[in-house]
């Protein structure tokens, strides 16, 4: 597919508690203190911490797949490409890209390409702050082609990202992108979605 024309190609990561046993006495417990069942408190869930000068991203939620993107239907196609792209933006801040790539064909270069300059900066021990990406409208005749696929158009935008080496300081940074038209290339198998490609319009 031509190139790119989203930011994404400017150059455009988890978290059990003791089980504490009462030891045993000699000694009754008095009703007051052995009846009193305190629970013990679990260690409380670390809060999300967005990338930013001082370090990168932690604790940060792992997009949850709506039910509707394992639909094969216009709409189902809609949810699971939304769903692509939070992954793509989760990927950007937490460098962790195991649930993308299993949606991702290894044959899409362009998204190869955009995820591989991440890798290798979190590699070098920097990290990236924003670069979130929002899709703000698919539109499709959700008709397939002769390979059985089926092309979007793709409106998306994406925040700033800047990026950062391994002491935290500044090396680059890109500017927030306008909304702009992509195209994407999905395929249903397997009962799910498999992105195949994505990119600037053909002729652009």
């Amino acid at each position: 597919m031509a190139g790119t024309a989203v930011a994404l190609a400017v150059l455009t990561a988890c978290q059990g508690d003791p089980d504490p046993s009462a030891s045993e006495t000699s000694a009754a417990p008095t009703p007051s203190v052995a009846s009193s069942s305190v629970p013990s408190s679990s260690a409380a869930t670390p809060e999300p911490s967005p990338a930013s000068s001082l370090g990168p991203a932690a604790n940060l939620p792992v997009p949850v797949k709506p039910a509707l993107a394992d639909e094969n239907s216009a709409e189902g196609l809609e949810a699971f490409t939304e769903y692509w792209f939070e992954l793509f933006s989760y990927g950007y801040e937490t460098n962790d890209w195991l649930i993308y790539d299993e949606l991702t064909d290894a044959g899409c270069r362009t998204c190869a390409n955009l995820s591989g300059q991440v890798r290798k900066l979190y590699a070098e021990e920097g990290w990236i702050e924003g670069g979130n990406v929002d899709l703000i409208s698919l539109d499709t005749e959700f008709t397939e082609n002769t390979s059985g696929s089926v092309n979007s158009f793709v409106d998306v935008q994406q925040d700033e990202l800047i990026y950062y080496d391994s002491n935290g300081q500044e090396i680059n940074r890109s500017e927030a992108l306008p909304p702009t038209i992509n195209v994407t290339i999905a395929l249903w198998e397997e009962s799910r979605w498999i992105m195949l490609d994505f990119g600037s319009p053909e002729g652009t």
